[in-house]
């Protein structure tokens, strides 16, 4: 009886003992599983916060490595996409209504706030209340600079809409992609590349022109927007007689100075059916007229989409399309 009694006690003493060192074992895995998602987590959170200087129009600005809500009021929302970046403010919104992002960015960020167009004033409020950890300014935001930069860190962009290369290479390189870039444009240059031969292959030494029309003026644009596209990414001929533009690209024309140029071809570009080239007997004299070589736009899509990186991608497509399969009927 003793012996049995004494068997069955060190059974339950070693019962115990298995069962303590076991909780003890557990409990230190699950220390060590907290303490590695502590650090983990720490880590994260380090990276997040974590800075470098670059050099803006201003001087040395800290940014941080990895922003992840940047508010975007310089115009380079499409470049942000291509270089992997979804803003959470946008001041590229449609020319016909300056209170909705471009349809473009509809697709893209359906979700975005628009601040008014970033050739304007921004609404600041709604730029603070989307708590972003960088702003990426224009050179129009001059004067508010000091306010965006209590809100978070800002860089100033020091080039306009006009300037398309030279602003997504600085993005780029604020951002520390390059590469990215470097990619985006080695495509795009190809296929317009591809684009000018499939069209110079028809149309020859035939030359083009790119006249906006208005219910009061003519300007014939000859850089920036579609007449850079036109002119530089497709390499198609531009017209003799061409007007010296101004810095914004264009040269506001009466309908006397139409008569001393003679495109082949014209993109023409309005939003309006009524224009004042309407009923003009300079305008209808023209042999792009007469040879029914026009190519119809609107304002809307120039602006909205000619000088950024994912409308130009579309619109050099359509631009194409729309010469080859006019000449080819």
């Amino acid at each position: 009886m003793f012996s049995l009694k004494r068997i069955s006690f060190v059974g339950i003493a070693l019962f115990m003992m298995v069962m303590l060192y076991g909780c003890g074992n557990s409990g230190q895995e699950a220390q060590g599983e907290s303490s590695q998602s502590a650090l983990k987590s720490e880590s994260v959170a380090t990276n997040s916060f974590e800075t470098r200087t670059i050099k803006d129009a201003k001087g040395d600005v800290e940014i941080p490595v990895n922003p992840v809500r940047i508010a975007d009021i310089s115009g380079s929302t499409e470049e942000l996409l291509v270089l992997g970046y979804k803003p959470v403010i946008t001041g590229n919104t449609d020319m016909a209504n300056s209170l909705e992002i471009t349809p473009i960015l509809k697709k893209e960020l359906p979700d975005v706030t628009p601040v008014g167009w970033f050739q304007t004033e921004v609404n600041l409020e709604a730029i603070s209340a989307a708590s972003p950890d960088l702003i990426l300014a224009g050179p129009t935001q001059e004067k508010i600079y000091d306010q965006l930069n209590m809100i978070a860190p800002t860089v100033r962009v020091p080039y306009g809409f006009n300037a398309f290369r030279e602003r997504f290479a600085f993005v780029a390189e604020v951002l520390d992609k390059k590469t990215e870039k470097d990619e985006w444009l080695k495509a795009y240059d190809q296929r317009a590349q591809e684009l000018h031969d499939q069209i110079t292959k028809i149309t020859n030494e035939e030359t083009f022109a790119v006249i906006e029309a208005t219910e009061k003026e003519i300007r014939i644009y000859s850089r920036t927007g579609i007449a850079d596209m036109i002119f530089n990414d497709l390499g198609l001929l531009i017209a003799p007689g061409t007007p010296e533009p101004d810095p914004w690209g264009g040269k506001v024309t009466s309908l006397e100075a139409l008569s001393t140029f003679n495109p082949d071809h014209i993109i023409l570009l309005s939003d309006n059916d009524q224009n004042v080239l309407d009923q003009s007997k300079v305008w209808s004299s023209l042999k792009a007229v007469k040879s029914n070589n026009i190519y119809r736009m609107t304002s809307r899509q120039n602006y909205n989409e000619a000088f950024f990186a994912l409308g130009k991608e579309a619109l050099l497509e359509q631009i194409a399309e729309q010469i080859k399969e006019h000449i080819n009927k």
